[in-house]
């Protein structure tokens, strides 16, 4: 018989018989019941106030810790239904002595648990019952011997029909289950993380780590994401505030911080933070000293190589997310998405150890919700926000500069301002030479822009929500800035917001004006820095399905006209949003031009400045073309090459009338090819560019006084 204090958990929903079988026990064990009821009771005038559960768990512990100082044996009567709950009695509370805990896990059959609660004095809610009921037959987080029980005994007393004879039974197999416990337990190789407790909060830590990088809100929505977890967030160190938000999302028993402090310390000397050191060996902590391993609480992975095998796996995962680099003939070989994986940490698991590999994922990785348990893994594992590569990440930060720094995208400063600190923590090499940059960048200069513009980065994320939310605005135009003559702005002007798009110098603002009732209104651009949003309109918003129909029309414009200039008439806007591709060429008007050979070799590498069933090519190239481009339909070739001309190449361009008329990018492509062009049609744009030309050479013609 063991000489330490020997205390029982009971564990099960209410109505399951615990404390019948309590009542009946105590006298065999001289013990004391300390019951969770009686608190409540005591608490709130009544056992079926479920009441704070912080509050109950103080005083039970208080009155558990007095009982074992005085060397009384304890029954303690309770739902202990959460992991958690069992936990912070059994492994996370230090007593005065050793206590030896053994479990009763009541597995009363839900069915007659809601029977017997209709017969009690004071009846538990079923929707309690079958809340509890849920979390005690959750398979992963069950009762079970890891979280420190030195025996666990199941019992059902609805098919127990000699009480008195089979609590005997079960008392006189307490010691014969705690031996061959101890034997199978004695063969392993323990250390840091063997106790289940200490197991669970590191793998906690890791998953609010891959959440919630730095333990830090670096935009709104993560703002909100975690107000809704700690409010307010907490201020301080990243052990302080790791130990807040487990708190809350895991349990009290795994928040010490001295504790998380050492993991955080622990997981950067092993790779899983800075990717400089992911492929060092795994070596866990050494066993500790003042740890009991003799009463039971030891993890599935409390051995040490099972413990280096999980955490290879993890950090694997981590720096590799969804990694499948099977070739079709691998896979023709049936080797599979697991013999990949072992291949890769061919020195932690072994060919042939597909069982142990799967087990591992379906044990750790799907249970602490690194992963969605629906995800058939196709395309290989990764663990929540952990879902690109290093590389990868890298390529995408010189993706991020460049946007920042050339296109002066006012929102991406944040964003490139959170990933450089963070690829700094996590050691990435962010000097790499810079294979790609854009040559292209903004003329506008957000710092001189006006302060209340949409060129400001705060104005700019009001605008950005305004168009997520489907909110309608009042937009203001400023009178001081420039404007092109076609130009019908007002001062303010109600609108549907739609999309930031960059174009060639600058951001633009796409938008519809905003007319009564369902009909469609004027799509239009502005460039940011020219505009404010004065006000939004509460009273109305577009749901989803009407801001893409908005963002479909904005696209379709933006195809046919090559441009982000849309023109001032709605219905001729209406006319080709609505056209089908067989009757859209017949709504627009044709460009025809010649060029000289040289010329003509540009611009049939231009295939995507304007939709291909909009531009007609001479017959004579289409071999040519056909024969150098992967796509076998690359054109209209329909027309006449002029033999002997000095432009023999024509080509004729389909577009909307405003684009010819008024568009000012559409201008600068076609004249800028000077000599080398000769515009035939339509006749008015001859004229307008023949008339140009004049004043430009009286202009010039003049001399100087």
């Amino acid at each position: 018989m063991s000489s330490k204090i020997r205390c029982h958990m009971f564990i099960g929903i209410p109505a399951s018989g615990k404390s019948t079988l309590a009542q009946k026990i105590a006298p065999n064990i001289n013990a004391e019941i300390l019951s969770t009821d009686q608190i409540r009771e005591e608490l709130y005038g009544d056992e079926t106030i479920q009441g704070s559960w912080n509050k109950i768990e103080s005083i039970l512990h208080e009155r558990l810790r007095d009982h074992i100082k005085n060397n009384k044996t304890v029954i303690l009567d309770a739902t202990f239904a959460m992991r958690p709950w069992r936990l912070s009695i059994t492994q996370n509370i230090n007593f005065d002595k050793e206590v030896e805990w053994i479990g009763w896990w009541f597995n009363t059959p839900i069915d007659i648990c809601l029977d017997w609660n209709q017969s009690r004095e004071r009846k538990v809610h079923n929707s309690v019952i079958k809340r509890l009921n849920a979390a005690l037959t959750n398979k992963n987080f069950a009762p079970d011997l890891s979280e420190g029980f030195a025996a666990l005994i199941n019992i059902d007393p609805s098919v127990i029909e000699d009480i008195d004879s089979e609590i005997k039974k079960k008392l006189a197999q307490i010691d014969k289950k705690i031996i061959l416990r101890k034997n199978r337990e004695n063969k392993k190789e323990l250390h840091g993380y063997s106790k289940l407790l200490d197991f669970e909060r590191l793998l906690y830590l890791i998953q609010l780590l891959i959440n919630f990088p730095g333990i830090k809100a670096s935009d709104k929505k993560t703002k909100l994401d975690m107000e809704e977890i700690c409010n307010p967030i907490p201020e301080g160190s990243i052990p302080y505030k790791a130990s807040c938000f487990i708190e809350q999302l895991r349990g009290s028993c795994y928040s010490n911080i001295l504790e998380l402090e050492n993991d955080l310390k622990w997981l950067n000397k092993n790779g899983f933070i800075d990717q400089k050191k992911s492929n060092i060996s795994i070596e866990p902590p050494p066993k500790r000293v003042n740890n009991d391993y003799q009463n039971g609480g030891l993890s599935r992975y409390s051995d040490k190589d099972a413990f280096i095998r999980i955490m290879s796996l993890i950090r694997y995962v981590l720096h590799h997310p969804f990694d499948d680099s099977r070739s079709e003939e691998d896979k023709k070989n049936n080797i599979t998405l697991h013999d990949h994986y072992i291949s890769k940490l061919e020195n932690i698991y072994f060919k042939g150890d597909r069982d142990t590999i799967r087990k591992d994922i379906e044990k750790v990785l799907t249970p602490y919700g690194f992963r969605n348990k629906n995800d058939n893994v196709r395309h290989g594992y990764g663990l929540g926000a952990a879902v690109v590569s290093k590389n990868i990440l890298e390529d995408l930060f010189q993706i991020v500069d460049q946007a920042r720094n050339k296109l002066s995208d006012p929102t991406v400063s944040t964003v490139s301002d959170v990933l450089n600190e963070r690829f700094k923590w996590a050691g990435f090499d962010l000097n790499n030479y810079p294979v790609r940059s854009f040559a292209n960048k903004s003329v506008i200069d957000p710092a001189r822009a006006k302060s209340e513009s949409l060129a400001n980065e705060e104005n700019t994320i009001k605008i950005e929500n305004a168009i997520k939310e489907g909110n309608l605005i009042e937009l203001e135009f400023f009178k001081s800035s420039a404007k092109f003559d076609n130009s019908n702005n007002s001062d303010t002007k109600l609108v549907w917001p739609i999309q930031l798009l960059f174009n060639n110098i600058g951001w633009y603002l796409a938008y519809e004006e905003r007319v009564l009732g369902d009909k469609s209104g004027l799509f239009k651009t502005e460039r940011i820095d020219r505009i404010s949003q004065r006000r939004i309109d509460l009273s109305i918003k577009r749901n989803r399905k009407q801001r893409d129909d908005a963002l479909k029309k904005i696209k379709k414009l933006i195809d046919i006209s090559g441009s982000i200039y849309f023109g001032n008439d709605l219905q001729d806007q209406e006319n080709i949003i609505k056209a089908s591709e067989s009757k859209l060429v017949p709504l627009l008007k044709k460009v025809r031009f010649r060029t000289t050979e040289n010329i003509y070799k540009f611009l049939r590498e231009e295939l995507k400045r304007y939709p291909i069933n909009q531009i007609r090519f001479p017959k004579k190239n289409k071999i040519e073309l056909l024969e150098s481009r992967k796509h076998k339909d690359t054109g209209n070739f329909t027309l006449e090459i002029l033999e002997g001309d000095s432009h023999p190449y024509p080509i004729e361009i389909y577009l909307p009338k405003w684009t010819i008329k008024d568009d000012i990018d559409f201008r600068r492509w076609i004249i800028g090819f000077r000599e080398g062009i000769i515009i035939e049609s339509p006749t008015e744009f001859v004229d307008e560019i023949r008339t140009n030309i004049m004043r430009l050479g009286s202009i010039y013609s003049k001399k100087e006084k």
